[in-house]
């Protein structure tokens, strides 16, 4: 990671559109502001892994990161994709605490880093913080549990559809005779997202194409009938 200059992001309004800092006066976010670092990532090298004991709190300003819980024998659970100006890294506000996932880089990345020790004196003027640093984490709790709901109880071809729906959602881009999902995603990479093997994911992924639900062009897939994925994610046949 190197340290990079503001390249043209507005920090001060980044942080007030931040769910972590609503209610923190203008006084507040320019001393966030005035400690806050930008710093360039390159793909594949990671934020942090499992077991850092890490000392700062991270927005993402533009890449990709996506976050997952490493096995013993290096197995990957990835939960998500996380998309620019997702805040991550909340657990370094326990001093004494690890990481319980890894975030490692998918696309070349700009992170905002804001050290724990700047967070916490701005709180202690403005303790709304710890309120919305506590609501944000039932809210993804949930979402988590979610995830763990459907790799744990849905079949393959469900979980494998749900995926691509969440992922259209946030990267679908319309095209003449279907919807894009707009950046390159490999078999493996959709075996880690809900914890299946590459050979049963090419499977389905056959099936589909047979029946017209989506295509491929490269490491990229064009879904041609949401309502049919839709149907597969609903069932878990």
């Amino acid at each position: 990671m190197r340290t990079v200059p503001s390249l043209g992001y507005d920090i001060f309004n980044i942080l007030k559109a931040s769910d972590w800092f609503a209610g923190v006066a203008d006084d507040g976010l320019a001393e966030l502001a005035d400690a806050a670092q930008i710093r360039h990532i390159k793909a594949s090298q990671r934020l942090y892994k499992m077991g850092d004991k890490t000392s700062s709190l991270y927005c993402l300003l533009s890449g990709r990161v996506r976050l997952s819980i490493i096995g013993r024998l290096g197995q990957e659970f990835a939960l998500t994709e996380l998309e620019p100006l997702y805040w991550l890294g909340e657990a370094s506000l326990e001093p004494d605490g690890t990481r319980i996932q890894e975030a490692r880089v998918k696309a070349d990345a700009d992170v905002m880093l804001l050290p724990r020790a700047a967070v916490f004196k701005v709180a202690e003027s403005y303790p709304v913080v710890y309120k919305n640093l506590f609501f944000s984490g039932l809210r993804r709790s949930r979402k988590i549990y979610g995830v763990l709901d459907a790799a744990l109880f849905d079949s393959l071809s469900s979980r494998l559809a749900q995926r691509l729906l969440e992922l259209l959602s946030r990267y679908g881009q319309p095209l003449d005779g279907g919807t894009l999902l707009a950046f390159q995603l490999s078999q493996n990479d959709l075996a880690r997202l809900i914890r299946g093997s590459r050979q049963r994911v090419n499977k389905v992924l056959r099936e589909w194409t047979e029946q017209g639900i989506l295509s491929m062009r490269g490491e990229y897939y064009i879904i041609h009938d949401l309502g049919l994925l839709q149907t597969r994610a609903d069932s878990n046949e």
